[in-house]
């Protein structure tokens, strides 16, 4: 198992008041440029010391793999809002940068993306199937339109499909504001274009429109900025994750950003097993939706966890146990790959053959890892006997994943799973350089 760290409220905790020292000599004002003028005389205004973002602290020369950041970031939480079959809850925060992926995983083709100056937030968004509480990969077609007293402000916006460590899969962007004022936003849902199988079979073809007010002022910037938390600096960059966020509360900000939650379950095991979390907070979110969604509480898309696959899990060549949880799967590009092969007969399989599922998430909090093109090849004796593309599936028990059926795989034969192009997510800190150089993966099927 790799050596790695998580932070909890404990840590958060420790840092006292150097924490808030950092905090304040670090925030971003809106300087005296002009860049906030006074509407009729172009002047400069008492807006200019108008604090929007604190400053982004960032660790020098991070590891390629998942890493702790330095901080958390704090964030006001919405109402979710119920649109046909969908759910949708808005997330605000301050701007700040992330990294979006065109294409490979080189460094010519990761872009850092920083936000405009001058006020604004970062809109984020968690989108879920109604029924069975599926966070859903909302990809091409999203929209976001922004409005003030009736006018639209900016140009609408398509956002990112994202992932975070707190925050897991979600799409979002940095929307630029004006002025203070009370904003209302029109996002557009897309229907959903994975191939969807099991509950979801048939479902989420429909667009919906989801619309919602929040208000940008004071109140606001010192509730995200002062709810920044940085961890000690002996955690920065060491493998490893932030847990997921306490997404059960509303309303109020500060407290909603997660760790309050989070700290009180790290006691029980948090800070050696990250996927522990997720018997505490994403699983419930995954596997007991339906009450979730009626506490209003936003699921966190945590996959099931190993235990959780039917088949045959298939292990690395020189792997002397079945892997038992995610952190002791084999890696690419940090990712965490479990293959297993279900037996013929299998709902997802096509007649008499075996259905080969390959699920990639991240290492310690299990988020899905979508839109990558993985391919396998079999062979045995070292022959090849079958080759095949897998295809991204959205199903209602195993969530995302990529699967294909396989008509002649048998125990001994060697599996390589091939990683055609990385995840093309967009990340926030301490995602940024993980899963880019993605080599194959090997694996062996066992008779067991």
């Amino acid at each position: 198992m790799q050596e790695h760290d998580t932070i909890d409220r404990r840590t958060v905790i420790r840092l006292g008041a150097a924490t808030g020292l950092l905090a304040a000599a670090g925030c971003l004002e809106l300087g005296g440029n002009g860049e906030d003028p006074d509407e009729d005389t172009g002047e400069s205004t008492e807006d200019d010391d108008v604090t929007v973002a604190p400053e982004l602290v960032e660790v020098d020369d991070p590891p390629a793999a998942v890493y702790l950041p330095t901080h958390r970031e704090a964030m006001r939480m919405l109402e979710p809002i119920e649109a046909g079959e969908f759910v949708l809850a808005p997330m605000l925060s301050y701007p700040h940068p992330f990294w979006v992926i065109a294409g490979g995983g080189t460094d010519d083709e990761v872009e850092r993306v920083d936000p405009d100056d001058g006020r604004g937030v970062h809109m984020m968004f968690t989108l879920w199937d109604a029924e069975t509480g599926i966070v859903l990969p909302a990809d091409e077609g999203a929209q976001i339109r922004v409005f003030r007293d009736g006018e639209s402000v900016g140009s609408p916006r398509s956002p990112w499909a994202m992932i975070s460590q707190g925050m897991g899969f979600h799409f979002g962007d940095n929307v630029p504001l004006p002025e203070d004022g009370t904003y209302t936003v029109e996002v557009t849902i897309p229907s959903i274009s994975t191939t969807r199988t099991g509950a979801l079979e048939g479902r989420l073809t429909e667009s919906r429109t989801a619309t919602f007010e929040f208000v940008y002022d004071d109140e606001f910037r010192h509730e995200v900025v002062d709810g920044v938390e940085y961890f000690d600096e002996e955690y920065w960059g060491r493998p490893g994750a932030i847990g997921p966020m306490d997404h059960g509360e509303h309303g109020d900000g500060h407290g909603e950003h997660g760790d309050d939650g989070h700290g009180e379950h790290g006691d029980d095991g948090h800070d050696e097993h990250g996927d522990d979390d997720h018997d505490e907070h994403g699983d419930d979110g995954h596997d007991e939706h339906g009450d979730d969604d009626h506490d209003h509480h936003v699921p966190y898309s945590a996959l099931p966890r190993v235990e959780e696959y039917p088949g045959t899990l298939l292990v690395g060549p020189t792997s002397d146990s079945v892997p038992e949880e995610t952190e002791d799967l084999p890696r690419s590009g940090d990712a965490a790959m479990l293959a297993t092969v279900f037996e013929s007969g299998f709902r997802l399989a096509d007649g008499d053959e075996r259905y080969l599922l390959v699920s990639p998430r991240t290492p310690y909090n299990r988020v899905p890892l979508a839109d990558m093109s993985l391919s396998v090849t079999v062979e045995r004796d070292g022959e090849v006997v079958g080759e095949s593309t897998l295809e991204q599936t959205l199903d209602g028990e195993y969530d995302l994943h990529y699967g294909a059926s396989i008509a002649d795989i048998e125990p001994g034969d060697s599996v390589t799973i091939t990683i055609e192009s990385p995840p093309q997510v967009a990340r926030h800190q301490g995602y940024e350089t993980a899963f880019l150089e993605m080599p194959p993966v090997e694996f062996v099927l066992e008779d067991r």
